[in-house]
C-alpha cells in the first residue's frame, strides 16, 4: 500500500514573484505534478505562467542509461524540467529550472532568452541574493 501511495503524482500549485540577483522581477504561477519512481529520479509536468505568457512544463528526453538513474534517485536527485513558450515560436524563448525543493516552495532557474538567472520567491536583490546564498550547497 505505501508503495501505491509513493507512486501517486503529487500535485505542486505556486504563485510567487522571481526576482534576479540584480532586482529584475517576473510574477510566475506555476500548476505541475510531480512524479516519482522507484528506478528514475522524481520527474514534473504541467503548466507555468510567467509575466501572463504561458509555458509548458516538460521533461526532455534523457540519455542516461539505468544505473545512473538509479545513482541519482539514489543521491536524492530530481529531474528537472524545460520551460518552453506554448507555441514554441521563440526558440529562445524558454526556461531552464537548475533547483527546486520538493514542492518547488524555493526555485532556482535561468531564463535563456537573455541569460537572466532568477530565484523565488524574492520580491527584490536582498531577497534574491539571500534565497540564493542558502542553496548554493545544493548546487554542484
Amino acid at each position: 500500500m505505501m508503495l501505491l501511495i509513493y507512486k501517486l503524482p503529487y500535485n505542486i500549485k505556486q504563485k510567487y514573484t522571481a526576482s534576479t540577483l540584480d532586482g529584475e522581477k517576473i510574477e510566475i504561477q506555476m500548476t505541475m505534478k510531480g512524479y516519482r519512481d522507484f528506478f528514475r529520479p522524481t520527474t514534473f509536468k504541467g503548466k507555468m505562467l510567467i509575466d501572463d505568457k504561458v509555458y509548458d512544463v516538460f521533461e526532455p528526453e534523457r540519455s542516461d542509461r539505468f544505473i545512473a538513474k538509479m545513482k541519482k534517485k539514489m543521491n536524492g536527485d530530481r529531474y528537472f524540467p524545460i520551460i518552453a513558450n506554448e507555441n514554441r515560436t521563440d526558440l529562445d524563448d524558454y526556461y531552464t529550472i537548475q533547483w527546486a525543493d520538493d514542492k518547488f516552495n524555493t526555485l532556482y532557474f535561468i531564463h535563456a532568452k537573455n541569460n537572466s538567472r532568477y530565484v523565488a520567491p524574492a520580491q527584490n536583490a536582498v531577497e534574491a541574493n539571500k534565497i540564493w546564498g542558502e542553496i548554493q550547497h545544493f548546487l554542484r
